[in-house]
């Protein structure tokens, strides 16, 4: 297997390791209370609704991942490049909901998972110069 595909591989791993993470806390939350990642990432397409476009990463890291894997790794570069501005745009968001109604409260901490999904899209980004990089090597024989 070759080194990009083995990153890309270690980016979904890491990717699937944030969650069981949690993401974020809120205000009131006690640190080991927060938001897990797992269930972000099935109530994140709501928040799109509310203008939450970050969680539009997701789908964006997926589509690098399967053109990494394939061998796009030029598409996978800016996808992953994608997907990393979007989960740094997080870190701007100063509220977020936190109830059905929807309330939004003050974001007071990032969790471990935050960063585990941060570093997923950066290896997808490293995948994806090692492959150009590779691509580019004369082929000895």
């Amino acid at each position: 297997m070759r080194a990009s595909k083995i990153v890309t591989l270690i980016s979904v791993l890491v990717f699937a390791a944030s969650l069981t993470q949690n993401c974020y806390n809120v205000r009131g939350d006690p640190p080991s209370a927060g938001s897990p990642g797992v269930w972000l990432l099935f109530i994140g397409p709501i928040g799109l609704f509310y203008g939450i476009f970050e969680w539009l990463a997701n789908p964006v890291l997926l589509a690098a991942w399967i053109f990494s894997f394939v061998g796009k790794n030029k598409i996978a570069l800016v996808l992953g490049a994608l997907a990393s501005a979007l989960i740094v745009a997080f870190l701007f968001r100063q509220t977020i909901i936190a109830s059905e109604a929807p309330t939004y409260e003050k974001i007071t901490r990032y969790g471990l998972g935050y960063w585990l999904w941060l570093t997923s899209a950066a290896l997808v980004i490293l995948s994806a110069v090692i492959g150009i990089l590779n691509e580019r090597k004369p082929v000895e024989s």
